[in-house]
């Protein structure tokens, strides 16, 4: 007997769903939303329509549950929902069809500036791993796992100072920081120099993009990136791609949270992340969980907010 929909997928396949995602500017919307969140003005300047037509387009997709929204002040932020996540069959017939359109690159180009534009706007309000949620807690108890060395680390997110790739050089025959903006790559370069410390590689190049070839390192380490992600689940395939059979991928970030503000004042874009989201964006991919902790925020007069430690093992 046929079966319609795989158990573990929320979204039901009916004439409305077909009928919203056949349209194709409707497709093309769902897959830059597949990208990162954008604003009804930033969809339409990406594909050069009236914002009422982007407004309509956008009814007829959430009508469907396949968008989520948010508010903050007086703008709204469109994503795909996690009932359309949930869905991996539907969600991959999107993308392949989403791959065969004509403009497919101009857009994709598109988007990437206006994600560039956005990291412009925020380099300088990135946190450290001194304040929000970077508890020396967090650190401590992510450290505590990774007790053995290893030939090849990479630091990806390594931000300003680069004080996990620092620390990892003393236990690392090489260390690869990896960061996007090319001044905090500059700084860890002259923190090299300064410090004397040789076996340290400084890398400019976006967290889902790493320049680097497959199965070239035993740790990539993960600390405070993930809630930068355009796309989550690519940056964490890019991490496995970068990792050898039996590699560790340690990954340390916000727990789930509610603090809209950090969207605005250090540039996140995901406000943290569950057990279960993570292990859903890992599913797939050739890789276990060896380890999940949330490590609780400090008592201090800064706030800090519940950190989520997860050590993964590449098969």
């Amino acid at each position: 007997m046929f079966q319609t929909t795989h158990p573990q997928e929320p979204i039901v396949p009916s004439k409305d769903l077909f009928n919203a995602v056949s349209d194709e500017m409707r497709l093309k919307i769902l897959m830059i939303l597949d990208r990162s969140e954008f604003t009804v003005n930033e969809l339409k300047d990406a594909l050069d329509i009236h914002q009422s037509n982007a407004s309509r387009h956008l009814a007829k997709l959430s009508a469907c549950a396949l968008l989520k929204d948010r508010r903050e002040g007086t703008k709204a932020f469109y994503g795909l929902s996690d009932d359309l996540y949930m869905s991996p069959r539907l969600l991959e017939m999107l993308r392949e069809a989403w791959k065969q359109l004509p403009d497919y690159e101009i857009i994709q180009s598109k988007i990437e500036e206006t994600l560039s534009e956005r990291r412009n706007n925020y380099s300088a309000k990135f946190h450290k791993l001194d304040e929000v949620g970077g508890s020396l807690k967090a650190q401590i108890g992510l450290f505590s796992k990774l007790m053995f060395p290893f030939e090849h680390a990479i630091d990806v997110g390594c931000g300003e100072g680069a004080d996990l790739s620092f620390m990892m050089a003393h236990r690392c025959k090489t260390v690869t920081a990896v960061d996007i903006q090319p001044s905090t790559i500059q700084g860890v370069e002259q923190l090299a120099r300064e410090k004397n410390v040789s076996n340290i590689r400084a890398l400019v190049a976006d967290m889902a993009k790493i320049p680097l070839p497959n199965a070239c390192a035993d740790l990539v380490l993960m600390s405070q990136a993930l809630h930068h992600a355009a796309s989550p689940l690519e940056t964490l395939k890019e991490a496995i791609r970068l990792l050898k059979p039996g590699g560790i991928l340690a990954l340390l970030d916000l727990a789930l949270h509610n603090e809209e503000e950090l969207r605005e004042t250090h540039g996140h874009i995901w406000l943290g992340f569950d057990g279960k989201r993570i292990a859903f964006l890992l599913k797939d991919l050739p890789c276990r969980i060896i380890d999940t902790e949330i490590i609780p925020s400090e008592r201090s007069e800064l706030k800090k907010l519940p950190a989520i430690c997860f050590i993964v093992r590449k098969e």
